[in-house]
């Protein structure tokens, strides 16, 4: 055993190390909550500088951490203290972890020039071999370790802690791909939400540098314009599953070389109802010999991916150290009890202000920092965002003022948002729309607004970083937290570059079920950082999973009565999958493990596949809808009516009733949080769809249609609000609901449900009865907003939907269009007529410019 090895294990075993370890956490606890000014003896930070420089030379990660965490937790007291400096910039240098010594020798006094030599010269090594391509910036050890990987295999998965930065590896690899290997080969990025995109968007046209000899083109919907559709071009997907599907639908498309899945955990998810999407979206990848690569947040076996596809799974890497540390609390405000998680127990804690309200502690511990607090629902995120802006004094900025100014233009004067933003707080959810959900996220990013109230959409992979993450709910949804969602969320708390250390504050605040019921047994998750491995359902088969598979092809019941709606798309989404095997003659570990584990399963898809119908390649594309609909509706296709052009709200409301027949919502779409179908009202319910899809695809600004649904409550006199009918009033509370539902219903109901309907049944009449004979698909107009040619091409050009109809209106000449199709923006003329004055200066300079 050598020598380090030893000193390694005696520090393990020494009872000193504990205790003073445990002490620094407590001063550090104690100094946060408390707002003491405690230090250790000049002895004890010397004594643990000492443990850390030693652990920094273990290849144990646990060690690394340790290391580190010793490190951020002296800094706050020791920034003028030069033996701190010395050996903090020595450690860190050791641990390789160059963003924190980029902070600390940007914000701390006398940091140490004088470190040994061995670790200048590590120093420098590193910052030549480990340079971020076309950048500045020095990988960590794990990213430059991730990175090699990377460039070295067809297929890969990796997983990290969230501050790992798997999106920032992601770009240096598609930036080494385009400028270093001088690929000529399409790349997609798979996120898991059309809310992503626009972020990844802006990231990537701002870090992508286009070279004279290699050009690459960023698009965003499965359609590429027809000036760009040049032989020397290639480009950059960023798709959610059923963009990518839809894209792959269309033969006549470039071929796809390299898919970088982001968020992966997502294909493993079972109470997710989108992760059968994600595994067919990437079993279809997989068959078309794209090159994979996965990145997952804490998975201790990112191998599990590349199994799931039957990839070799020691093309894999798990990253353990943390580059950010986190300090863990809870504080129990209804039975007045504080815990501190130290690194090697849960302590009990003396916190002074135990008795106050959560929004008295928000304020107390978040005061001058960055903070997000994690509410669950977007109802309990916008009245927790109100209730705690209401006592604090109005802030006097412009920057707010502009936001505001937009969401007055853009939503109504009344929206809740606007409120909060006056007191420096702000809400955030998926739904937001983008051009607002921007602003915020701009606003909290640079410190202008430092309370952000939202929903799971962080987990979603949105980077938003804090100093403090305030966690009121232990839940998403319904469903408790899995350790891999804590992780993901808690993994926020601490900005790499912008500060040592992060603080995870779990709060119960009110009784109830996910409000951290039960603190005992939820809070264990706060302190088991030890995630357990995934196994997909697709192994374990768990809850009788291939049965109830097998009872969805049959048109049998599930083998229980008590399913969630979650559940049951689940099982019908595989079968169909499974069915789709089948019929391509392809083999996959899904249709593999059904055929080992249900007796007669052959004979049965042998049966089913016979007499199904539709052609695979919409099967395919359509996966999440059952298979006997598609059937029936080729096998009537022609009696059945079409879509036309020419439509109004009647037209349309009767098209609707057809399809929610036909589609059996009343069995399929009743169920579930927010269903698309209302038992106890449904010619109502499909009324009011007809009118926002009509005002919709008639190009209306969402100004327009909000005012539109306004007055449509005040005729009806009654609005659903959660599960039972309201008497409709013109107050804020109702105004709020009415706008909150209208853009929930355009991007779930419109873009995602009804267009995910009416394209499947468009593509089945086109396969069924020719292209001539199947009328018009308004799917088409449901993703776009507008029947308008003009408008939907530039939006294939990843220009939004609003700025498309400014530009149209305001700058028609500086736009080239040949029957309909974009041939050409002058950009320079653009940019001499743009009026700075414009509210959308902003967007079109950072889209052209």
């Amino acid at each position: 055993m050598k020598y380090i090895e030893r000193l390694l294990k005696k520090i393990e075993q020494d009872d000193y190390f504990e205790e003073l370890f445990s002490k620094a956490e407590m001063v550090n606890a104690n100094n946060f909550l408390n707002k003491t000014n405690e230090t250790l003896s000049e002895s004890e930070k010397s004594n643990l500088m000492r443990f850390a420089d030693i652990l920094s030379h273990s290849e144990d990660s646990k060690h690394l951490n340790w290391s580190y965490r010793i490190v951020s937790l002296l800094a706050e007291h020791c920034s003028d203290d030069t033996n701190f400096t010395f050996f903090a910039e020595s450690i860190l240098t050791k641990l390789g972890n160059f963003p924190a010594i980029k902070f600390m020798k940007k914000d701390y006094n006398n940091l140490a020039d004088n470190i040994p030599l061995e670790r200048k010269l590590e120093y420098e090594v590193k910052k030549i071999y480990q340079r971020v391509p076309d950048s500045d910036d020095i990988f960590t050890d794990d990213q430059f370790k991730v990175f090699n990987s990377l460039i070295k295999h067809n297929h890969f998965s990796f997983s990290g802690p969230t501050s790992l930065g798997k999106s920032f590896l992601f770009e240096s690899y598609i930036k080494y791909l385009i400028h270093h290997r001088k690929i000529k080969e399409n790349i997609v990025i798979l996120v898991p939400t059309r809310a992503l995109i626009n972020q990844v968007y802006l990231k990537l046209k701002k870090e992508i540098v286009y070279s004279e000899d290699l050009k690459y083109k960023i698009f965003c919907h499965p359609v590429i314009p027809e000036f760009n559709r040049n032989e020397d071009d290639n480009y950059i997907f960023i798709f959610t599953p059923e963009r990518f599907l839809s894209y792959i639908y269309e033969t006549k498309n470039p071929p796809i070389g390299y898919m970088l899945i982001d968020e992966a955990q997502k294909i493993t998810t079972t109470n997710d109802s989108r992760s059968p999407l994600y595994y067919n979206a990437i079993y279809q990848a997989e068959r078309k010999s794209i090159k994979l690569f996965f990145a997952s947040p804490n998975i201790p076996n990112p191998d599990i991916f590349l199994k799931l596809f039957e990839k070799s799974a020691e093309e894999s890497i798990t990253v353990k150290v943390s580059p950010v540390s986190q300090n863990r609390y809870f504080l129990d405000l209804l039975d007045k009890k504080a815990f501190v998680f130290t690194e090697f127990d849960k302590e009990s804690f003396e916190y002074k202000d135990i008795e106050s309200s959560f929004h008295h502690n928000l304020l107390r511990l978040g005061s001058e920092q960055s903070n997000i607090i994690y509410c669950n629902t977007v109802e309990e995120t916008i009245s927790n965002a109100i209730d705690f802006s209401e006592n604090l004094s109005e802030l006097e900025n412009k920057e707010i003022e502009d936001v505001i100014e937009l969401i007055e233009d853009h939503l109504h004067k009344e929206y809740f948002l606007i409120k909060c933003l006056r007191k420096g707080v702000a809400f955030h959810f998926g739904r937001l729309p983008q051009r607002i959900r921007v602003r915020v996220e701009y606003l909290f990013k640079e410190k202008i607004v430092n309370y952000l109230f939202c929903t799971s959409t962080l987990l979603e992979g949105v980077n938003l970083p804090a100093k403090n993450i305030f966690i009121i709910s232990n839940a998403i949804g319904n469903r408790k937290f899995s350790g891999v969602d804590f992780w993901n969320l808690a993994g926020r708390a601490g900005r790499l570059t912008k500060e040592l250390s992060g603080n995870i504050i779990c709060i119960r605040n009110k009784k109830g079920r996910n409000r951290w019921d039960k603190p005992e047994q939820s809070t264990k998750i706060i302190s088991n950082k030890n995630i357990q491995e995934i196994t997909p359902i697709l192994f374990s088969g768990k809850e009788n999973f291939y049965k109830n598979l097998n009872n969805s092809l049959l048109g049998l019941p599930f083998s229980r009565a008590n399913y969630s709606s979650s559940q049951k798309e689940i099982w019908d989404h595989y079968a169909n999958i499974v069915l789709i095997h089948e019929i391509s003659e392809e083999q996959s570990v899904l249709k593999s493990n059904y055929l080992k584990k249900i007796t007669n399963a052959q004979r049965d898809l042998n049966k089913i596949s016979k007499k199904t119908l539709v052609d695979k390649r919409i099967l395919s594309a359509y996966s999440n809808i059952k298979f006997q609909y598609q059937n029936y509706i080729f096998s009537k296709a022609k009696e059945l009516p079409t879509m036309k052009k020419e439509f109004d709200f009647e037209f349309i409301n009767s098209m609707l009733k057809l399809i929610s027949d036909i589609y059996a919502w009343a069995e399929e779409e009743s169920k579930g949080r927010n269903p698309l179908y209302n038992l106890k009202n449904p010619e109502g319910a499909i009324r009011y769809y007809a009118k926002i899809m009509n005002d919709w695809i008639n190009s209306k600004p969402l100004k327009q249609m909000i005012t539109s649904s306004i007055k449509y409550y005040e005729k009806e006199k009654k609005i659903w609000v959660k599960d039972k009918y309201e008497d409709f009033e013109k107050t804020p509370k109702y105004i709020n609901i009415v706008i909150n539902n209208l853009i929930t219903d355009i991007e779930n109901i419109l873009r995602f449900k009804l267009m995910n309907y009416i394209d499947n049944y468009y593509s089945i009449l086109e396969n069924a009865l020719g292209k001539d004979k199947a009328g018009v698909n308004w799917a088409k107009y449901l993703e776009y907003g507008t029947t308008d040619p003009k408008v939907i091409e530039l939006q294939n050009a990843s220009i939004p939907r609003h700025l498309a109809m400014f530009l149209l209106e305001k700058y028609d000449q500086c736009l080239e269009f040949e029957n309909n199709n974009l041939v050409n923006i002058d950009i320079k003329q653009l940019k001499e007529n743009l009026d700075k004055a414009s509210p959308h200066y902003k967007e079109i300079k950072e889209l052209f410019f």
